[in-house]
C-alpha cells in the first residue's frame, strides 16, 4: 500500500534528498572514521535540522496570517523539510516493525529528560504545526494540498516509530557500549526518548491530533486523489498495525466520529474505489481495539449494516432491472462493494463471526446483482472480486455446516457466471473472422470496402473489442481460480471443531467440479496471460497432486480440457509453469503405479486407453504423456533446472508403460544409422533404467538414483539426438 506514495514522493525529488540526508545520517563508523566523529556530525546535522524547523514551524502561521508576504518560498522549503526529517527520525516500516535508527539512540545518550531530547522537540513541533490544519481558516492560508501530502506522509511514517510503542520493544533493544554505566545510561536515554508518546504520556493526545487531522484531509480536500490515497493507505492503515494502539483509537471521539461518517455520511462516498476499501479495511481491523470478541464483533455489525441494508433492498426491488442500470445506482453499488471487500479483507479470528454474517446475508442479492450486471463487467468483476476475498478469509474457521452453505453459494456463482459468458470471446472472434471471409470471397466488393475509411474503423473497433473482451474475460477467471484455490485450503488449514464431511461435503470433488464449469471458459489463448496461467496450473496441479483419484470422476470433455491444458503446459517457455505440470504428472503415474501394485484399478480405463467418437481405439493418458515428456527431454528446449522434476515425473511414467517405453526406445535406435551411435544410444537406454541399483519401487532412493541416471544418459545421447 505504502509503493504508490513512495513512488510519487521520489517523483518530486523529496526521496532523493531525504535518502541522502539519511546515509549521513546513519553510516556507521568506517575505517579511518572514529565513531565520535559520525556522532558529531549526527548530533549538529540534528541541532541544524530542529532549529530550521522550529523557526519554520512557529513563524510561517503569524506570517501568512498579517498577510505581509508571500509564503511560497517558505512552503515549498517546509515541504522538502518534512520529507527530510521524516527520513532521518524514522526507518521505512515495510515488511518490519521499525526502530529508532541507532545513530538516534546512540547520539543523545547525556539527555535523561523527554521533554528536552532533540527528536522529541522536533517532532513535537511538526505535530503542532499539523494541528493547526484543523483551523479552517489556516488550512486555507497556509495549508495545500501538495503541503499537507508531506505532513500525512511524515506522520505515517513517524508513528510507527514513535507513537505508543509496545512495552517489550521499549526494554528489548540490543545494548550499546562496554560498560555497565554506559548501557545503563544508554536505556534511561531511549525509555526518555520512547516514553513522551507512549500510552500513559502524550500518547492519546498526539492519536486524537493524527486522526482528526486524516478526518480533515477526507473531508477537506475533496478531489486530492493523491492527498487521500497517502491518508486511506500510509496514515489510517499505520495506526490500526498496533493492536496496543487500536485500544485506544476506539475510545476517541475521533475515531468515533470517522466511523459514523464511513455508516451513515455521505462524504467518503466522494472517496475512490481503492481509497473507500481501505477505509473499510482499516475501521474492521480497529475492532481489535474493543474489549471482548462479542463487543469487536457488534463494532463490525455497526460498520456494515448501512451495506447489506443497501443491496438487499435493491435486490428485493421490483423493477430492479430498470433501476440498477441508473448510473447513481451503478456507483453506489461498486462503491459498497469495495466496502464489502475492504471489510472481508481484514478478517480476523475476533471479528470473524460478524463478517461471515455479513457475507451470508449478502449472497442472493450478489447472484441478483450478477445476473442484473451481467454486461457491466467493472461491477462483476467487484462481486467476484468481493467473494474471493470473503472465502479466503473465511473458509478456515467454518463449522461443517457453514462450509456447506458457502460451497453451494460458490457453485451456485460458477453456474450463473459460465452460463453468462461461455462463448462470450470466441462469439467476437467469430463474427469478425465471418465478416472477412464474407468480403474476400468477393474481390470486387472487397477491394471496394477494404479501402474505404469505414471498414478500417470497423476492424479497428473489432479487435479493439475482442482484446477488452479477452482482458475483461482473464481477470473474472482469475478471480474464479482464486476461489476455487480458496475453497481448496479447507483441506490444508482447517480450524474447525467438527469435519465437512459429516455434512456430505467433499472439497475435492466440489473443486473439480469448479474446475469443469471454469475450465471451458478459459482458452489456450487466455493462457498467454502469466498470471491466470500462473494461477491456473497452480491449482490444477495442487488438485492433481492432492487428489489423482479424482481425475477418473471426470466427463469426456472436462478430462480433454485438463489433459489438453497440462499438454500445453508442460511445453510452456515458463520453467514454473512447466514445473508445476511435471509435478501433477509425476502424481497422476506415481498414483496409478502404486494402486496397480497394490491390485486396485487406479486411473482406470483413463490409463488403458480409451476410444474415439468413430470407435477407434486411443492411447491411455499415461502413455500419452510419456510420449510427449521423452520428446521434450530429447529434442526440445528447456531450463536445466527442470530436469530433476522431470526426471520424478518420468520414472513412474516408465515404470506404468514399460512395453511403450521398450517400443520407443527401440525406435529411436532404429533411426541412428551410424553404428557408433547406435551403439551408445542401446547403452545409454539400458543404463538409464538398470544401473546404479534402481529397483522399482517409488521411494525418495530410487527417485534420486533415476535424477542421476537421467542425467548421464542426456549427456551421453541428447547432443548427436538433436542433429538427426
Amino acid at each position: 500500500m505504502c509503493c504508490t506514495s513512495t513512488a510519487k514522493h521520489k517523483r518530486i525529488g523529496g526521496d532523493v534528498l531525504g535518502g541522502t540526508l539519511s546515509r549521513a545520517w546513519r553510516v556507521d563508523a568506517s575505517p579511518g572514521v572514529s565513531g565520535s566523529a559520525w556522532s558529531s556530525r549526527a548530533e549538529i546535522l540534528m541541532a541544524g535540522t530542529r532549529g530550521f524547523a522550529n523557526w519554520r514551524l512557529l513563524n510561517l502561521p503569524r506570517v501568512a496570517g498579517r498577510g505581509m508576504i508571500d509564503p511560497t518560498e517558505t512552503l515549498e522549503e517546509l515541504y522538502s523539510l518534512l520529507l527530510i526529517t521524516g527520513h532521518l527520525l524514522a526507518d521505512e516500516g515495510e515488511g518490519e516493525t521499525p526502530l529508532v535508527p541507532n545513530a538516534i539512540q546512540t547520539c543523545f545518550l547525556d539527555t535523561l529528560e523527554a521533554d528536552k531530547h532533540p527528536v522529541v522537540i522536533l517532532s513535537s513541533s511538526i505535530i503542532k504545526f499539523a494541528e493547526q490544519c484543523l483551523d479552517p481558516e489556516m488550512r486555507l492560508s497556509v495549508f495545500s494540498p501538495r503541503l499537507m501530502e508531506a505532513i500525512v506522509w511524515f506522520l505515517a511514517r513517524w508513528s510507527q516509530t514513535y507513537l505508543m510503542p509496545f512495552e517489550e520493544i521499549r526494554d528489548g533493544y540490543s545494548n550499546f557500549g562496554h560498560d555497565y554505566e554506559h548501557q545503563l545510561q544508554s536505556l534511561h536515554s531511549r525509555k526518555a526518548l520512547l516514553s513522551f508518546f507512549g500510552e500513559h504520556n502524550q500518547g492519546k493526545l498526539v492519536l486524537d491530533i493524527i486522526v482528526r487531522v486524516a478526518i480533515t484531509t477526507l473531508v477537506s480536500y475533496p478531489g486530492e486523489k493523491d492527498l487521500q490515497e497517502l491518508t486511506c493507505n500510509q496514515l489510517l492503515h499505520a495506526l490500526v498495525q498496533g493492536k496496543n494502539i487500536c485500544l485506544h483509537l476506539v475510545a476517541l471521539d475521533s475515531w468515533r466520529e470517522l466511523a459514523n461518517a464511513f455508516a451513515n455520511g455521505k462524504t467518503l462516498f466522494l472517496l475512490n474505489s481503492t481509497n473507500q476499501r481501505s477505509v473499510a479495511q482499516t475501521l474492521v481491523l480497529s475492532a481489535y481495539g474493543m474489549r471482548n470478541a462479542e463487543a469487536s464483533n457488534q463494532y463490525v455489525r455497526d460498520l456494515t449494516n448501512h451495506i447489506t441494508t443497501y443491496l438487499v433492498e435493491l435486490s428485493n426491488k421490483n423493477n430492479l432491472k430498470n433501476v440498477a442500470q441508473q448510473p447513481d445506482v451503478i456507483l453506489s453499488v461498486s462503491c459498497l462493494l469495495e466496502r464489502l471487500r475492504g471489510a472481508a479483507n481484514a478478517t480476523e479470528p475476533r471479528t470473524q463471526k460478524a463478517l461471515y454474517e455479513l457475507g451470508f446475508s449478502v449472497m442472493n442479492p450478489i447472484l441478483l446483482l450478477l445476473e442484473v450486471y451481467k454486461h457491466e463487467s467493472a461491477v462483476v468483476y467487484l462481486l467476484l472480486k468481493f467473494i474471493v476475498d470473503w472465502v479466503d478469509g473465511q473458509i478456515s474457521y467454518l463449522e461443517a455446516q457453514e462450509t456447506a452453505v458457502v460451497v453451494d453459494f460458490c457453485m451456485r456463482l460458477l453456474q450463473l457466471y459460465a452460463s453468462h459468458n461461455i462463448g462470450k470471446v470466441t462469439f467476437l472472434a467469430t463474427c469478425g473472422a465471418r465478416i472477412k471471409a464474407m468480403l474476400t470471397s468477393n474481390i470486387f466488393l472487397f477491394q471496394i470496402v477494404f479501402h474505404s475509411p469505414f471498414f478500417q474503423v470497423l476492424m479497428t473497433l473489432s479487435s479493439s473489442l475482442l482484446n477488452e473482451a479477452k482482458t475483461e474475460k482473464y481477470k473474472d477467471l482469475r478471480a474464479l481460480l482464486q476461489l476455487l484455490s480458496s475453497l481448496c485450503s479447507k483441506d490444508l488449514v482447517d480450524f474447525s471443531s467438527d469435519s465437512i464431511e459429516a455434512q456430505g461435503t467433499n472439497i475435492s470433488q466440489v473443486v473439480f467440479f469448479g474446475l469443469h464449469i471454469v475450465t471451458p471458459l478459459i482458452s489456450l489463448d487466455l493462457l498467454k496471460y502469466p498470471k491466470l496461467c500462473h494461477d491456473y496450473f497452480a491449482l490444477l496441479s495442487h488438485m492433481l497432486e492432492v487428489y489423482p483419484e479424482t481425475v477418473a470422476q471426470l466427463n469426456t470433455e472436462g478430462l480433454a480440457h485438463v489433459l489438453g491444458t497440462l499438454d500445453f503446459g508442460l511445453h510452456h517457455q515458463d520453467s514454473e509453469v512447466v514445473d508445476m505440470c511435471l509435478r501433477a504428472l509425476k502424481a497422476l503415474a506415481s498414483f496409478h503405479y502404486k494402486e496397480m501394485s497394490a491390485s486396485k484399478v487406479g486411473l482406470g480405463a483413463l490409463a488403458a486407453g480409451l476410444k474415439d467418437s468413430n470407435g477407434n481405439p486411443q492411447e491411455g493418458i499415461l502413455s500419452q504423456f510419456l510420449r510427449s515428456l521423452l520428446q521434450l527431454l530429447l529434442f526440445e528446449d528447456y531450463s536445466p533446472d527442470l530436469v530433476s522434476t522431470a526426471a520424478d515425473a518420468l520414472f513412474p511414467l516408465i515404470l506404468c508403460e514399460q512395453g511403450l517405453y521398450q517400443r520407443l526406445g527401440n525406435e529411436l535406435i532404429e533411426r541412428q544409422v551410424n553404428p557408433t551411435l547406435r551403439s551408445r544410444l542401446t547403452n545409454a537406454l539400458q543404463s538409464l533404467t538398470n544401473s546404479n541399483q534402481l529397483s522399482s519401487t517409488l521411494d525418495r532412493v530410487n527417485y534420486q538414483r533415476f535424477r542421476k541416471n537421467l542425467n548421464n544418459f542426456l549427456i551421453e545421447v541428447r547432443g548427436f539426438l538433436r542433429t538427426m
